[in-house]
């Protein structure tokens, strides 16, 4: 009791002292950083073993606010809402706000970024003086409107509040909550979500302007419940490449270094301008560059131009034997291909007939039709 009472005498002191303080004074608040140590939920109390303080400090008209060490320092005080305990648990590192060993007015269950500090993942009670910033980007803007009718002379009731959800600095979600609604906002980026409760709020009896007498009383207090979930999606900073042919089947490089076989689909690729090559036997290889941007699919379809053209052997009767510039190339009908661009001469025989010598002109890429009708008679022709 008596510790509470010093306090409270400090708080009388400091405000006194405020008004007259040099610019470069350490000014103090009443928000404070610690380890949950123990939970009574029949008392509604939370025992924190508070750490730091959240303090601003002004010097040459300049402010530097942030979490203060201090000697370490045991508080008991109550919970603003029961919704503490299903969350909270002992060897949580939390931000209070509030009066310590009395009542704490706001809680802020915190996670420590490696990069940018601590950061809150679910509120409890008055969002208003909770100093440490969100999780995951999001922000809460809250609006209490008064039921004029429900008042003294220092606060009014409040109707509904007016909530506004945003994320990285872009409104996503405003609506009106009644007490005891409850919303949830989820991100289709990357499936992250915040749950916002209204249980109830109050606002100053000055903003009603029929109320006969006010005076400035207690602050008014508004309870909230809100829970921020991660991301599900992880945020990329990659891209991809699809890369396909015609004919499939190619060997494709990425920069030099060996990527797959059309069709490719690879992801984690890094931004930016990369150079593509498609190979296959028998065709011209294919160079291009890939412009790969983050999160986003980039695609090369390469056509490829053969080296060699194909000639089609046919003849009546079939099952004659085909000679290709007088090499073996097989029996009609048949295919010939990887033939050199140029003048050919094709040699048809078949036991039986005469030989007939056909010639003929192959392109890059063509099909030369050969089609001969032998005529009876002739030696047979040894092979």
């Amino acid at each position: 009791m008596i510790q509470k009472s010093l306090r409270i005498l400090c708080l009388a002191l400091f405000l006194i002292i405020v008004s007259v303080a040099p610019a470069s004074a350490m000014i103090p608040s009443f928000s404070y950083r610690g380890t949950v140590t123990d939970l009574d939920p029949a008392a509604e109390n939370i025992t924190i073993e508070a750490t730091h303080k959240w303090g601003c400090e002004f010097d040459d008209g300049s402010v530097t606010c942030g979490w203060m060490e201090i000697e370490r320092e045991e508080m008991v005080s109550a919970v603003p809402v029961p919704e503490v305990y299903a969350t909270i648990g002992v060897g949580d590192t939390v931000e209070v706000t509030g009066l310590p060993d009395y009542r704490w007015n706001g809680i802020g269950l915190l996670s420590e970024d490696p990069v940018h500090g601590y950061h809150a993942t679910d509120l409890f009670g008055d969002l208003n003086y909770l100093p440490a910033p969100l999780a995951w980007g999001y922000n809460i803007f809250v609006t209490i409107h008064p039921d004029c009718d429900s008042c003294t002379p220092a606060v009014c009731t409040g109707e509904y509040a007016e909530v506004t959800i945003s994320r990285d600095g872009l409104e996503r979600w405003t609506g009106d909550l009644f007490p005891g609604d409850e919303h949830t906002y989820y991100d289709p980026g990357d499936f992250s979500n915040m749950y916002v409760k209204f249980i109830s709020g109050q606002t100053r009896a000055s903003v009603c302007p029929d109320v006969d007498f006010i005076f400035d009383g207690p602050q008014p207090v508004n309870r909230f419940v809100v829970h921020i979930r991660p991301p599900l999606i992880t945020p990329t900073t990659t891209g991809s490449v699809i890369v396909t042919s015609r004919p499939e089947g190619a060997t494709v490089y990425l920069d030099g270094q060996f990527l797959g076989i059309t069709p490719v689909i690879e992801s984690g690729i890094e931004p930016g301008v990369h150079a593509i090559l498609v190979e296959k036997d028998g065709y011209e290889p294919r160079d291009s560059g890939v412009t790969v941007r983050v999160g986003r699919s980039s695609s090369v379809s390469a056509r490829l131009v053969p080296l060699f053209g194909v000639i089609d052997v046919r003849s009546v009767p079939s099952g004659a034997s085909i000679l290709l510039d007088g090499t073996f190339a097989g029996s009609t009908p048949g295919l010939i291909d990887g033939v050199i661009p140029g003048t050919h001469v094709v040699t048809i025989t078949k036991e039986g007939y005469n030989p007939a010598d056909v010639t003929a002109y192959v392109s890059a890429g063509g099909r030369t039709l050969v089609y001969k009708r032998l005529a009876p008679g002739g030696a047979v022709v040894a092979m």
